[in-house]
């Protein structure tokens, strides 16, 4: 006899179904609500409650499994968002890159890193997002916004026309995306669509007085001079504390050297904005024209108190202060200039004839050695040195440098006349020598540095345009890095005892692998362990250690007896290709041992290949050394395989990102910097802020 099935009561059947309500709002994503109630319909008749109490049970496990998930992603984005609110950038860039990891279907969040990135400088990367947010969701308005502001960063403007299009179709009273297209149809001459913008703002809000200043760009780009000072006049007279209209008349009447009309109208732009020091060294400009010396000083003097490194200032007081005679405080000024730009040319003359006058004769014949050094037919350079040497006894060294000259000028009149070399000077203000007294002119982009660093700006650091080195075996504490700096082999992991908590066995990209300090005792605390290792393992620890206390030569020699022993490591390989490479770079030795060393790390570092041929690092250490020997496409394509088979590896696109700049290609430096910083490696954003 078969046995009965139990039944389900009634009762109990609407409670399980009240719970599996429940579980269906969590499992929208799975399943429709039909659908799951198709489902629990065919159980129940088909199977019973056995099979529904599954379905229950199933479906309450995957709610859970599903919340839970939400949950973590929602609780994320939010600290990501608390941390762009405190303008700790570089901390939201994480978040979001964790929610973008685990959601990646997710529009928002592209969003929100867009905005960070957009806030450190990284157009490129913030415009990329954006685009990504958008072809999730092509509905939220405020992503063609930001995109649109990426795009005018990146000089497309055409592109931001569209974007911001695109909003006012959806919002055609935005204020804000009205003014920003009508800028951008500006930069495409497209005077007859930016007119009807700036006329629907007029008109809209007539109170809005940027629009009164971009009517007078307009008229002034158009050749409409008259036109666009009336419109600066209109302004004025609407609200004439407007200190962007002052500061506009006032440009305007020192580029047509009216000075006294300039100095006049950007003392009012001065008196609303107090704090603007391109004011100052405007007004600086026109006071200098004027013969007003003193007031000219008090200008870059404020301009210095309120940015100390701005260069064009300290240039120009440089050059009033040996005017005014007041000599050993000009050469002040050009020792900044030099200390920031040692191959200033002009800053070199000024402040070598002004030590010529003040009696330094030393200090001025070794500014004019400098110049001579660059310029090698500077001739008054050499007759100025001449001076100088006759001051402190150097009769034979002045007769040598007038007998140049007076060679030189015997070929003039024989007709021998040497050529003129046509070597540029490099310095930000492009003068030429003879023009060594004129007043350089303000270039925003030379002048804005760092005052204070929040949270998140590291775009404004100082950054070197050296690649970073070569991945290398290390033995060295363990900590947190800043970015993804160390990496790990199998080969490395597996090396018992050596690895503990507090030392570890790892390759790392740091340039400097441990403090000396550090190597010393790790000779002493190693040493033990060392016996139970094979041999090969011996030397390359201790290899590691030496390069760590920049003992080039023992490390070699370790790492030599490391590859004899074991042809077929490669860590082994990689460590004597980083030291030979190292050693060829910090040692003293002749142009054909540094090649043959080079070359010999090529060797293994090809080796190496072989042996493991899907190793990121080993093809990131290729990289690293053809960069060292000129060959940067060939480096380029050693990166790219790295990233092929490690697209984390931001080193590889930092370093990638360095040769394309080198190379002219600022737009795929400019992507890969800023998926190095989107990495971890942060000051990429630095470089992208370079690179302009």
């Amino acid at each position: 006899m078969s046995r009965l099935q139990p039944s389900i009561s009634t009762d109990r059947l609407c409670v399980r179904l009240v719970c599996l309500l429940a579980c269906i709002r969590c499992l929208n994503r799975l399943l429709t609500v039909k659908g799951l109630i198709r489902a629990i319909g065919s159980c129940v008749l088909s199977r019973g409650a056995a099979n529904l109490c599954a379905l229950l049970l199933m479906g309450g496990l995957g709610c859970m499994q599903q919340s839970k998930a939400q949950i973590d992603t929602e609780t994320v984005t939010l600290m990501g968002r608390n941390a762009l609110s405190v303008d700790d950038y570089l901390t939201a860039i994480r978040y979001f890159n964790q929610v973008i990891e685990a959601k990646p279907f997710l529009a928002r969040p592209y969003y929100y890193r867009a905005y960070a990135k957009f806030t450190l400088e990284d157009y490129s990367g913030a415009e990329a997002d954006c685009s990504r947010s958008i072809s999730l969701n092509p509905y939220i308005i405020d992503v063609y916004q930001l995109r649109g502001l990426c795009r005018i960063h990146n000089e497309d403007y055409q592109g931001a026309v569209d974007d911001y299009t695109r909003t006012l179709n959806e919002q055609p009273d935005d204020q804000g995306v009205r003014y920003n297209r009508a800028l951008c149809l500006l930069q495409l001459k497209d005077y007859a669509r930016a007119d009807s913008d700036l006329n629907y703002l007029l008109t809209r809000w007539p109170g809005y007085t940027r629009t009164y200043m971009v009517k007078a760009q307009a008229a002034f780009e158009q050749a409409d001079t008259l036109g666009g000072l009336q419109w600066i006049d209109r302004l004025l007279a609407k609200s004439p504390a407007e200190p962007s209209a002052w500061r506009f008349k006032g440009q305007y009447a020192l580029s047509k050297h009216e000075y006294a009309l300039a100095d006049s109208c950007l003392s009012r732009a001065i008196a609303l904005q107090p704090d603007d020091y391109e004011l100052y060294v405007s007004r600086a400009q026109a006071r200098h024209e004027l013969g007003r010396f003193a007031l000219a000083l008090d200008d870059y003097d404020q301009t210095i108190q309120l940015v100390p490194e701005h260069f064009v200032a300290h240039y120009n007081r440089g050059l009033l202060r040996s005017f005014v005679g007041d000599l050993n405080r000009a050469v002040e000024d050009f020792d900044f200039i030099i200390q920031v730009e040692p191959d200033n040319t002009l800053a070199l003359y000024n402040r070598a004839q002004l030590r010529a006058q003040t009696g330094d004769f030393r200090g001025a014949i070794a500014d004019y050695s400098r110049l001579i050094k660059a310029y090698p037919q500077f001739y008054y350079g050499y007759l100025a040195r001449a001076e100088c040497r006759r001051k402190i006894g150097d009769v034979q060294g002045a007769l040598a440098d007038e007998t140049y000259v007076a060679r030189h000028n015997l070929d003039i009149a024989f007709g021998k006349v040497r050529k003129t070399s046509a070597r540029k000077v490099r310095l930000r203000s492009e003068h030429e020598l003879d023009r060594y007294h004129e007043l350089v002119q303000e270039d925003p982009d030379t002048t804005r540095n760092l005052f204070g660093k929040l949270y998140g700006k590291v775009q404004n650091e100082r950054v070197n345009a050296d690649l970073l080195p070569m991945y290398a075996p290390a033995f060295r504490p363990a900590y947190n890095h800043g970015y993804h700096c160390v990496g790990f082999l199998p080969e490395l992991a597996a090396l018992k005892p050596i690895n503990s908590p507090t030392r570890q066995y790892c390759l790392t990209a740091e340039s400097d692998v441990s403090a000396a300090q550090d190597a010393e005792a790790d000779l002493d605390r190693i040493a033990p362990l060392l016996g139970s290792l094979p041999q090969a393992l011996q030397s390359l620890v201790q290899s590691s250690v030496h390069a760590a206390r920049y003992d080039y030569t023992s490390a070699l020699d370790e790492a030599n007896q490391a590859v004899n022993a074991d042809s077929l490591s490669v860590v082994a390989r990689l460590q004597r290709a980083f030291v030979l490479t190292r050693s060829a770079e910090a040692q003293t030795l002749e142009a054909a041992d540094v090649r043959a060393r080079k070359a010999l790390a090529a060797a293994d570092l090809a080796q190496a290949a072989v042996l493991s041929p899907q190793n990121a690092y080993v093809a990131y250490n290729q990289g690293c050394l053809l960069a060292a020997q000129g060959a940067w496409q060939a480096a380029i394509d050693a990166f790219s395989r790295a990233l092929e088979l490690d697209g984390q590896l931001a080193e590889a696109y930092y370093n990638r990102a360095l040769l394309y700049a080198r190379l002219g290609d600022k737009e795929r430096s400019r992507q890969d910097f800023s998926k190095a910083g989107q990495l971890g490696l942060y000051k990429a954003y630095a470089q992208i802020k370079a690179l302009k």
